[in-house]
């Protein structure tokens, strides 16, 4: 039996993300926004409704009628907490709710060092990427930072081409990648230096949300790690809808207090949920005899 959510929330990037987050794990409700569907016409169909609402917009007493007990979106702060609010939307004992059970994982990197320092990271990530049939790395780059440049029937350019098609599935991904020299299954990079942007921020998107299927999959364990690079900060929350996290590296702690890092850090936790964000400082990283796990060198902002 389906049930529906409203969401009460003015800013339409803000909602187009959380009914894109929360529909994953509520595939029958119906999400509406209240503001645009005035007349409400789900509710026809709904044995129940859960009320979503961003205090700075409207109050509690506002959308009472609806529901005893409307949900706020933010905490004090003016942060979404995506894990507490999918915990606290639970429909009546009526209605199933399906969750779906992921056997890997799709993990992001943004990284603003250099390239050396950011594989180094990266390869302290893949210790704790044990276990899977595959691990695949995606590099969403320029061609002058990715990492392998593999034959000419392997390239990135080729993947984000096809990835568009309505043919293309998620496990088609691997057909296009070869194994590199750090045990990664890449495409390896772009064809041209700036494909990956000449293409569009739909092109990547859409293989982001390839990439999270394929993880997700219950068919075969995959682990995928997208390298994230050179994108425009609100392109961001959209292209990393998919994640399961995602790692942002910086210089050192100075950096982390400058204010753009701050913003940034702040635009993706609002909208991603601050259990899907950490930061990590390459000053903590260790040399190549000292390596660790970068969570325990790292230290969380969020």
């Amino acid at each position: 039996m389906a049930f529906t959510i409203k969401i009460y929330e003015k800013n339409e990037y803000i909602f187009a993300l959380l009914k894109k987050r929360l529909s994953s794990f509520y595939p029958d409700a119906y999400i509406i926004d209240p503001y645009i569907d005035k007349g409400e016409p789900d509710d026809r169909f709904s044995n129940y409704t859960c009320v979503l609402y961003d205090p700075k917009d409207t109050t509690e007493d506002d959308i009472s009628h609806y529901t005893s007990t409307p949900l706020r979106l933010t905490d004090d702060g003016g942060i979404v907490d995506c894990a507490k609010l999918i915990s606290l939307i639970m429909p009546n004992k009526d209605v199933p709710l399906s969750i779906p059970t992921a056997t890997g994982s799709l993990s992001a990197v943004i990284p603003f060092v250099y390239s050396d320092v950011r594989d180094r990271f990266i390869s302290d990530l893949q210790n704790g990427l044990k276990g899977a049939d595959y691990n695949i790395r995606l590099d969403f780059t320029s061609k002058l930072r990715a990492l392998w440049r593999g034959s000419s029937g392997s390239n990135m350019t080729a993947l984000l081409e096809a990835c568009q098609s309505r043919k293309f599935v998620p496990e088609d991904i691997l057909k296009y990648c070869n194994m590199d020299d750090s045990g990664f299954l890449t495409p390896g990079s772009t064809k041209n230096f700036d494909d990956v942007y000449d293409l569009g921020i739909s092109r990547s998107t859409k293989l982001m949300y390839h990439a999270a299927d394929l993880a997700h999959s219950k068919i075969r364990s995959v682990n995928v790690l997208a390298v994230v690079e050179g994108f425009r900060t609100m392109d961001l929350p959209e292209l990393l809808a998919s994640c399961d996290k995602v790692s942002i590296l910086l210089p050192a702690r100075s950096v982390g207090e400058d204010i753009g890092a701050r913003e940034l850090i702040s635009l993706l936790t609002r909208t991603l949920g601050r259990e899907r964000i950490a930061v990590y400082y390459a000053e903590d990283l260790h040399t190549t005899d000292e390596k660790t796990d970068p969570a325990v060198c790292g230290r969380m902002a969020v």
